[in-house]
């Protein structure tokens, strides 16, 4: 496989990886509804940068060596996962939505793409979708390997554009208490999913 089909199965991982919601999925919509187009989009960077890294692990060989250090690990990776993803929910929840977009998207970029970047770093769920995906596309010759993780990074920043600028013309469209509700809504999805992480991560120690 090379050139354009290495690209093209690149963007079709991305895109297997990228869509089914989860905690990315969650952050990202609460923060286009909270904060605007960018906050939102920002964070679903932040996404796209780790599944890149991963991808590039997983195709140039690195992740197979790494595999063995990290199997001692797993539990620890799921708690700190789970902390954060917990700290995220209290967070949202103590907070409400407010219309000034225009601050808002600007103090909320940087922070919001460095948050995202830790939160997926530390998502056990990214490296076991892609252990999954992966195998279902020819492997790329050593040449196009870097088209195919060019095809996933453009497929995921794709997809996380389109929904922030969705939820984000949804935000002008209703009214501040909806926006309230659905951003409480997603910090009790959030905090969910932490918890489930949290007893995945005790069966994982007991």
């Amino acid at each position: 496989m090379n050139g354009m089909s290495a690209f093209l199965s690149g963007a079709t991982v991305g895109l297997a990886i990228t869509v089914p919601v989860g905690p990315m999925s969650v952050l990202c919509i609460q923060r286009a509804l909270s904060f605007g187009a960018a906050a939102g989009f920002a964070t679903g960077l932040g996404a796209a940068t780790v599944l890149a890294v991963y991808t590039a692990c997983a195709v140039m060989g690195p992740g197979s060596a790494m595999l063995p250090a990290l199997d001692g690990c797993e539990a620890f990776v799921s708690a700190v996962s789970a902390c954060l993803l917990l700290w995220f929910s209290a967070r949202i929840l103590s907070r409400s939505v407010s219309l000034a977009g225009a601050v808002a998207e600007g103090r909320g970029v940087l922070s919001s793409y460095g948050s995202a970047v830790a939160c997926a770093l530390l998502n056990p769920l990214t490296p076991v979708l892609l252990a999954a995906v992966l195998p279902a596309v020819a492997a790329p010759e050593p040449a196009a390997a870097s088209t195919m993780i060019a095809g996933v990074f453009a497929a995921s920043v794709t997809w996380w554009m389109l929904v922030s600028g969705g939820v984000a013309a949804l935000r002008s469209r209703v009214s501040v208490a909806l926006l309230n509700l659905i951003n409480k809504a997603s910090g009790l999805a959030l905090g969910a999913l932490g918890l489930m992480m949290a007893v995945q991560t005790y069966g994982l120690r007991f």
